[in-house]
């Protein structure tokens, strides 16, 4: 074999080991949109509206991954609803995705500092109904087949349930109890037979209330760890927790990471996890005037309300001890941007002192949190430097090896 072959052959070998070094890694595109505000996947979204005649119009964003026999969805509601009070919006999709785009926090960095400069450099069926057992409406809407159902007997209830179809675990039973003795009814929903799990769209209900509320006591039995609960709110004013905590973040908490992202996301649930995951954060509230949407369902939305607020938080399952109830006062205006541009010390690589690339790429990958000395830097740039080391010593050690076995060769 001649010494281009064996140069050749060396250069494939190396190949794998350059990529890994040079790839850039793919940290702030975790989302559906890859830009500085992604659509958080792991969140329960909802939309509430008040209709200003003492009724909530809730539009949830319904999520499930399964068989389509497998499809239940039960909500607790206060009232009695009917037929009409139940919709799918025939946007509502595309609304979703709009709306949180639109009113995502947006963190706008300072100019990039000499030390994240230098570390982009390396970057390339129905029964019959028991005596105990209230049906209040029934019917189809969308790909849903929906029953409004209660009872003062929560035992009675759940066997009507499961045997029309419905889907209840042993977990959700005491839950449903609770719901019961504090006289809520349900509205149960399943896949009519045309229809499949591709086919789930978002469902608009309507309800008495002056208060609008999340029933997160039974979302907690499908729930996952540390999942953001995003709400807005198309009202008169401000929509505030009436029940739960509130925080905030102040800009210097943000730190830049050096490939992109920020850690808004890690700071939310360390501040709600100081109430016990029971907080929200603001991250936008303003008149409707300010906004301008495509979408026509928000556009309507827009058109009918004064002000419209945003709420997340981040919360467990074990943590869903407490429904979250809203209320609606005159606040001060909560905008989205925040023009971080002429702030100085915000980036990883300025707060940790570690070198910034190998604590992203060898470290834990856990963001740095307000600032001051990462307690796995030091460690991972010294493991990075060692591995680049080591990979630079085989480099060395295949293309003399290919020298010589081309000497040899000749």
């Amino acid at each position: 074999m001649n010494r281009k072959k064996w140069i050749q052959l060396g250069t494939l070998l190396m190949a794998p080991l350059v990529i890994v070094l040079l790839t850039r890694p793919a940290f702030a595109c975790g989302g559906l949109f890859c830009r500085n505000n992604p659509v958080d996947q792991n969140a329960e979204r909802i939309i509430f509206t008040d209709n200003g005649d003492g009724t909530v119009t809730a539009i949830v964003q319904i999520q499930y991954t399964g068989f389509d026999e497998d499809f239940s969805w039960i909500l607790p509601l206060p009232e009695p609803i009917g037929n009409e009070d139940i919709a799918v919006p025939e946007t509502a999709v595309t609304a979703f995705t709009e709306l949180e785009l639109a009113t995502n926090p947006v963190f706008i960095p300072p100019p990039t500092p000499q030390c994240a400069q230098r570390m982009l450099s390396v970057d390339m069926a129905e029964g019959a109904v028991p005596a105990g057992v209230n049906v209040y409406a029934e019917g189809e809407v969308g790909p849903y087949g929906f029953v409004v159902v209660g009872s003062e007997n929560p035992d009675e209830l759940t066997n009507w349930l499961i045997d029309n179809g419905y889907r209840v675990t042993p977990e959700m039973e005491p839950l449903i109890d609770v719901y019961v003795e504090e006289g809520f009814v349900f509205l149960a929903m399943r896949l009519a037979p045309e229809f499949g799990v591709q086919d789930i769209a978002p469902i608009a209900i309507t309800y008495p209330s002056e208060a609008p509320m999340i029933p997160l006591r039974l979302t907690a039995v499908a729930a996952n760890p540390d999942m953001a609960v995003i709400t807005w709110f198309f009202a008169d004013k401000q929509a505030v927790p009436a029940n739960y905590g509130h925080f905030e973040i102040a800009d210097r908490e943000i730190t830049f990471f050096t490939f992109g992202g920020t850690n808004y996301r890690q700071l939310m649930g360390e501040k709600a996890n100081q109430m016990n995951g029971q907080a929200f954060i603001t991250e936008y509230a303003a008149p409707t005037s300010e906004t301008d949407f495509v979408d026509p369902l928000l556009q309507e939305l827009n058109g009918r309300h004064k002000y419209l607020t945003r709420l997340n938080t981040v919360i467990s399952p074990e943590e869903m001890t407490v429904d979250p109830v809203f209320k609606f006062e005159d606040r001060a205006n909560v905008f989205n941007i925040h023009d971080l541009s002429t702030s100085q010390g915000q980036y990883d690589c300025e707060r940790d002192g570690s070198g910034g690339i190998f604590s992203t790429v060898f470290g834990d990958n856990q963001p740095a949190s307000t600032g001051g000395s990462s307690s796995f830097g030091g460690r991972s740039f010294l493991g990075g430097l060692l591995v680049g080391l080591c990979c630079l010593g085989l480099l060395g050690l295949v293309i003399g090896g290919a020298f010589w076995l081309g000497r040899r060769s000749r």
